[in-house]
């Protein structure tokens, strides 16, 4: 009866350890849905071209072009993203290059 027992709790114990494996996030989550991680020079450029007045952060209508979720690319939830929260934002994938999202509907070629 002391092996099967054993084994019972064994095989409780090695299940009990692979659920929670799975349930752990990744260390290096990768970026947002439906989205291209940029580079940083990339990154940089975009907040250039967004922030061309040179203010310290951009407020949700400044950024909605580039910023597929401004909730949370702006983590201390103020009226605006900073350059570290943008860049950081950025790195997760919450930043495109444009507004567009790569769909089109017109054709291409010559008729």
């Amino acid at each position: 009866m002391k092996p099967t027992m054993l084994a019972a709790i064994t095989a409780i114990c090695l299940g009990a350890t692979a659920a929670a494996a799975q349930t752990t996030a990744p260390a290096n989550p990768s970026p947002a849905a439906g989205s291209v991680k940029l580079s940083q020079s990339e990154c940089t450029s975009l907040w250039q071209k967004a922030n061309s007045s040179g203010a310290t952060g951009l407020t949700k209508s400044q950024s909605a072009a580039y910023v597929s979720d401004f909730k949370a690319a702006n983590p201390d939830g103020d009226a605006t993203i900073d350059q570290n929260e943008w860049m950081a934002a950025c790195n997760k994938g919450l930043v495109r290059s444009s507004s567009g999202s790569g769909a089109s509907s017109g054709s291409s070629g010559s008729n």
